[in-house]
């Protein structure tokens, strides 16, 4: 008899550690998925803010979702763990001092990325399965500031067997689709462009990760500090790739009725191969086209209202 043990791959550790769940399938209507842009790795995604019956944006309703996910991105696996392994009035709780903990991390006074960072978060776990090594928020040490350098890191698998994958996240959210798309292709060259451990800005993202990557299962996460060391073998066949949101100004309905669900969708949609146009372009210029990008674009109705409802949602503004 053979007795002998499969090995787990990679891919099956990050698939198991991925949040489920995270559907906003009825807030967040799908434009395309998976479009490679000409020319370049880049993959481009849209998708827009869903229509009621009235054909009006359910923003609110999207930003609530969205907020739905607080825990999983500001608060440590290993703490959400400990909350989840006490009895049912203990956990309750601990999930409640966990919530207030993480509304109190978020800068609640001026402008702030935070919104799109949490937005980014949300689609690369629950659209790419993508799982995240680092929960930046909950280092914070005023709620005013923002956190420095990349807004996110996810990882995945990479393109050989037991290989990594590491993804840098940047979100940008402004009136402006160039400038968004521009700002975010500029936060990611600095990390994809350095060679080996880069500059000091992806040196001081790898030693965040060496000192507080956060996942639930400990061989995994040792297996991605040893991938990731500088002075292991295994750092020369690590996958640096790139994950950004382009949130911008876009013409929403603004009366019921005045369009059907069908024909906002087409009317985003035709609009998407001029914005991978512009994502060739913006590549191209910055030397970057050669490495798998995934582009969220999501087109807000306004981005100011955008992040008000996120404010609100999350219980910093009334």
């Amino acid at each position: 008899m053979d007795t002998a043990v499969s090995k787990v791959t990679l891919a099956e550790r990050l698939a198991a550690v991925t949040r489920q769940g995270l559907d906003l399938a009825s807030v967040l209507t799908t434009v395309t998925t998976h479009s490679v842009v000409d020319g370049t790795k880049a993959v481009a995604h849209c998708h827009h803010v869903a229509l009621d019956g009235s054909c009006l944006p359910r923003l609110s309703d999207f930003t609530d979702e969205v907020a739905n996910w607080l825990l999983d991105y500001v608060t440590p696996r290993k703490l959400l763990m400990a909350a989840s392994s006490a009895t049912e009035q203990e956990a309750r709780l601990k999930n409640e001092r966990l919530r207030r903990r993480a509304i109190e991390t978020f800068k609640k006074n001026g402008m702030s990325g935070e919104q799109g960072e949490m937005l980014l978060f949300v689609l690369a776990e629950s659209f790419l399965k993508l799982p995240q090594l680092l929960c930046k928020m909950d280092l914070k040490t005023d709620s005013e500031m923002h956190f420095h350098g990349l807004d996110g890191v996810h990882c995945g698998p990479g393109d050989g067997p037991d290989e990594l994958a590491i993804y840098w996240c940047e979100s940008k959210v402004h009136k402006d689709l160039d400038g968004a798309l521009s700002e975010a292709f500029d936060g990611l060259k600095p990390f994809l462009l350095g060679p080996g451990t880069g500059g000091l800005d992806k040196r001081r993202e790898l030693a965040l990760l060496d000192h507080y990557m956060d996942l639930a299962d400990p061989e995994l996460q040792k297996q991605i500090l040893d991938s990731i060391n500088p002075h292991s073998v295994a750092f020369n066949k690590v996958s640096w790739r790139g994950l950004c949101l382009v949130g911008f100004d876009y013409d929403y309905p603004k009366k019921p009725n005045q369009i059907k669900h069908a024909e906002f969708t087409s009317k985003v949609k035709a609009s998407f191969s001029e914005w991978c146009k512009m994502a060739k372009s913006r590549a191209i210029n910055r030397g970057i086209e050669s490495f798998e990008i995934h582009i969220f674009y999501v087109p807000f109705g306004f981005c100011d209202d955008f992040r008000k409802a996120m404010k609100t949602s999350l219980g910093l503004i009334s």
